[in-house]
């Protein structure tokens, strides 16, 4: 599923009929894609039941997981046979960010308290049971997929990036950067996302 309706779409860039419908819907899956890389999270609605999920642990405090609401079990296997034997209860770990940000109703990590004696095993599996899912498409997100399904619709008018204007025949060349959707993503990017370490220079947008 795309971040925006191929019918909201359509009326944001006044396209009434349906003989493009085909490739309208290619830009939004493209575009949608893109988003996903972009910022490692999949704007998904929250399961309605709890859950398991298997992750590797690379820290011995922290571990990074996808959009999660809430965590009701959290298991190690300390011995690499897959018993998950061992469980930490709730009060000696966190789900960060502690302070959501607006928008935001869900964890992507989870961290072990300094004052607790248990911790992850480096290389050794991880199950976390829980509430998964971002929740509802934010705005933001949803705009950034039209601006950027757009683009992607109109690119094979633009060969070697250049763009005519309709209104005026002028030529322009595309941006290899829209700052606009860099902006409009830039709150949702997590640690797994592209945009973390991207730089304008060669994100392609």
């Amino acid at each position: 599923m795309s971040y925006l309706a191929l019918d909201a779409f359509k009326a944001a860039i006044a396209i009434d009929d349906a003989t493009s419908d085909v490739d309208l819907q290619r830009a939004l899956d493209a575009a949608t894609a893109w988003i996903t890389h972009y910022t490692g999270r999949t704007f998904a609605p929250v399961d309605t039941t709890p859950s398991a999920k298997l992750f590797l642990a690379y820290d011995a405090d922290v571990l990074d997981i996808p959009d999660v609401q809430s965590v009701s079990v959290l298991e190690v296997d300390t011995n690499g046979d897959g018993t998950f034997i061992h469980t930490i209860d709730a009060p000696y770990y966190d789900l960060y960010p502690l302070l959501l940000p607006p928008g935001i109703s869900s964890y992507t990590q989870i961290r072990l308290k300094p004052n607790t004696l248990h911790w992850f095993i480096e290389g050794l599996q991880v199950r976390v049971t829980g509430l998964w899912g971002f929740g509802s498409v934010p705005v933001s997100v949803e705009q950034a997929c039209l601006l950027l399904a757009n683009r992607y619709f109109h690119r094979p008018s633009a060969p070697f990036y250049l763009w005519e204007a309709p209104q005026t025949g002028e030529l322009a060349t595309l941006q290899a950067t829209d700052s606009d959707i860099v902006g409009l993503l830039a709150p949702y990017v997590t640690v797994e996302g592209a945009g973390r370490a991207a730089s304008q220079s060669w994100v392609l947008v």
